[in-house]
């Protein structure tokens, strides 16, 4: 993970370390967790799916997974939810034996909410699409 993106996302000090769910690419979700100084500071999730995914209601603060601070539609991908402590971007991607590809950020802030929207936002321009080529998503 490219160090100078995600450090704004941060907020602490310490040795940056991130795990990655076992069996990466052969499960149709996948998570990478970043902890600084052994706390989890974000987790990556990585969704491939059949179905369509509306990121606004995944982000509503009723749903105990995903939901964010504050979110708002974002322009990315097909669609996009970004809020003040993560965002989600979905897309058709074709991958077998699924169809559409999700990438969701989410802050493990445990107190206030940090209020980062403009660094999530510039990390999210810049590793949905890398992730996309990553991972083989092509559109349909």
């Amino acid at each position: 993970m490219n160090q100078k993106l995600v450090e704004p996302l941060l907020r602490t000090t310490g040795k940056v370390s991130e795990s990655h769910t076992a069996g990466w690419g052969k499960r149709e979700t996948n998570w990478c967790i970043v902890r600084v100084g052994g706390d989890e500071s974000l987790r990556l999730k990585f969704a491939w799916h059949s179905d369509t995914v509306d990121p606004m209601k995944s982000a509503s603060l009723n749903n105990n997974v995903t939901g964010l601070w504050e979110p708002a539609q974002m322009t990315l991908a097909d669609s996009a939810a970004l809020g003040d402590d993560g965002a989600i971007a979905t897309t058709h991607c074709r991958t077998k034996p699924n169809n559409h590809f999700t990438l969701t950020l989410k802050l493990s802030h445990q107190s206030d909410v940090p209020h980062l929207r403009g660094d999530i936002e510039k990390f999210m321009r810049a590793y949905m699409p890398a992730t996309m080529k990553a991972v083989g998503c092509t559109h349909p």
